[in-house]
């Protein structure tokens, strides 16, 4: 979906990007069992090069060559705590992954990052007029909810009426985008919706959504519930059984389901918060798939690349971050307290605590820019000195704001400065970099305690409240520009650490409704320089995605930029797992 969508770091999420253009979310390149990804890898260790923003493998296979049957048995790190996508509590990547099969989606991406109508939904998505921009939606006839309820213009409708951010009681992920509309109006049929913005919007394919009018009817149904499960799917697969004491999720074929059927006769997801259990699971022939992204999960199962798994890379527009709370009251409040944490802090021994057995390319640097991916065009590094690493200067940035060191510790008229890191238990990046961020800021005297909570809690209960001062996860990007921008502006829905960038806002706004690809770059940049000043969040890295998995599944792995398609996710023809 167009919002986007944050992961946790930690048993199967990876990290990944906020508001990416020309990226690919990733995995790694392997042969085996008819795999037909585009590029390559060795199978670990690194000593490739950066792998090209447009590049994916996901074991590209048309229907004919696949089977029917077999069960998917996939994991998560954390189960859904509000299964509407378009809460802040379910905007999460755990959840939309397991919704991407049972709920629409009214545009597909490529792996080049095109952007086409899903004709399974939508008819067409167009523009009809450039000034005023008027979008119009068409959808595919016959669409009904699970519930027998029509899937029409009220469908639309209902999104960019909750969406738009005009009713505070919805706690929406995100209005970008919505607030530009002016007016939505029914077309020529009643599955047609015409769309007139107050501004040019240059995305404005991405808000192309439906939901249905049970979640709309009122606040209280949109923000709770859907708390339990989703209580309408419109998908090749359908729920088949939610076990949340076990925090298990089985999907099967919806017979319902007007386009190609699914090939698989069931899909498993399942919640393992532990990555070393979810390793083992993997080894021990339990799950499928495995997406890995630390060395504690990696070492496992590295010895099953080329001997009954294979290994699926891409490089994309997800991304790794440390987000500082500037809440007022709070002791990152201070602009000189944050702006000295970004310089203590060596992002290089970061990114080598976490990725230094991992197949990244050779020379894997920092990431200094928080629009654009480093294998992305229009990428520059604006990070200035900010990104880095000097403990010195980091101190001076507090004497100089009127901080004393009083033993080891600075602190001001009296209050030291301490703060509380906040990451989710059993998070293996995590309990990597914790030790490396705490060492190096008491070096500059600054005092940080730890606290894990519980993954399903991490956002619901802590970062979306505001009740850390850092915490680590990442973002998973899409290809719309601006599909970040609630994460970066000052009012922003997804701005968790509430901080103020005044001077990048209104570069975000002009670089939303700018058509001229360049100029629109150019903004961004711009807009991210302020971004780094601002000092709210710190990139780490670009996270490539890394898959291990048996090799007969197909289309499924290192999608890049391509959105997956649950109607061609299933088993070469032949193979022995069509009788699981």
């Amino acid at each position: 979906m167009r919002l986007t969508r944050r992961s946790m770091l930690g048993a199967t999420a990876l990290s990944a990007v906020t508001v990416t253009a020309l990226a690919a979310c990733s995995q790694d390149t392997g042969e085996g069992g008819g795999s037909g990804g585009n590029g390559g890898s060795d199978g670990g260790g690194g000593g490739d090069d950066q792998i090209a923003s447009d590049q994916n493998d996901i074991n590209a296979k048309e229907r004919d060559e696949l089977g029917e049957g077999g069960v998917l048995r996939l994991a998560n790190n954390a189960f859904p705590a509000n299964w509407n996508t378009f809460h802040s509590d379910g905007n999460e990547r755990n959840t939309t992954d397991m919704m991407g099969a049972i709920y629409p989606s009214l545009y597909q991406y490529s792996a080049a990052g095109e952007v086409t109508p899903n004709p399974h939904y939508a008819k067409r998505i167009e523009l009809t007029s450039e000034d005023p921009q008027v979008m119009e939606i068409e959808l595919t006839e016959g669409m009904t909810w699970s519930d027998g309820t029509p899937i029409d213009y009220k469908s639309i409708e209902n999104v960019f009426n909750i969406m738009n951010g005009s009713q505070e009681e919805y706690a929406i992920a995100s209005s970008s985008g919505y607030d530009k509309v002016e007016k939505i109006e029914q077309g020529d049929n009643d599955l047609t919706a015409v769309i007139t913005f107050k501004e040019k919007y240059a995305d404005w394919i991405g808000l192309a959504a439906v939901m249905p009018d049970s979640l709309a009817e009122s606040a209280e149904a949109f923000n709770n519930s859907w708390q339990a499960e989703p209580l309408v799917t419109a998908g090749p697969y359908k729920i088949g059984k939610i076990d949340a004491a076990n925090k298990t999720v089985l999907l099967e074929q919806d017979e319902n389901w007007w386009g190609d059927k699914g090939l698989l006769s069931q899909v498993l997801f399942t919640t393992i918060e532990d990555p070393a259990a979810t390793a083992t699971s993997f080894q021990n022939g339990q799950l499928d798939v495995i997406q890995t992204t630390v060395p504690a999960t990696y070492s496992v199962v590295e010895p099953l690349i080329d001997n009954g798994a294979v290994l699926r890379r891409a490089a994309g527009p997800n991304w790794t971050h440390i987000t500082l709370n500037a809440t007022e009251g709070r002791p990152l409040a201070d602009q000189a307290v944050r702006q000295a944490i970004f310089r203590a802090i060596d992002r290089e021994e970061v990114f080598l605590s976490v990725n230094s057995t991992m197949p990244y390319p050779e020379n894997t640097e920092p990431l200094n820019n928080h629009l654009l991916m480093t294998n992305q065009e229009g990428y520059q590094d604006n990070a200035g000195d900010l990104g880095k690493h000097d403990p010195e200067a980091a101190k001076k940035l507090l004497e100089d704001a009127g901080y004393t060191m009083e033993g080891d510790v600075y602190s001001k008229d009296g209050k030291p400065i301490e703060i509380t890191y906040v990451y989710n238990d059993g998070s293996k990046t995590n309990e990597a970099v914790v030790p490396v961020v705490q060492e190096a800021l008491a070096a500059v005297g600054i005092t940080m305690k730890v606290q894990k909570v519980p993954p399903t809690d991490l956002f619901s209960k802590y970062v979306i409240p505001g009740e850390f001062d850092l915490t680590l996860f990442g973002w998973v990007g899409n290809p719309f520009l601006s599909s970040g921008d609630s994460i970066w502006k000052t009012d922003g829905e997804q701005n968790f650490g509430k901080v103020p960038a005044p001077e990048a806002d209104p570069l975000l706004d002009q670089a939303a409704v700018e058509t001229d690809p360049a100029k629109r770059l150019e903004l961004m940049n711009e807009a991210d320089a302020h971004l780094w000043e601002a000092a709210g969040v710190i990139p780490l890295w670009q996270s490539y995605d890394f898959y291990v998995q048996h090799p007969d599944l197909a289309n499924y792995g290192a999608w890049g930029f391509e959105s997956p398609d649950w109607t061609k996710i299933g088993y070469v023809a032949g193979s022995d797992k069509l009788n699981g």
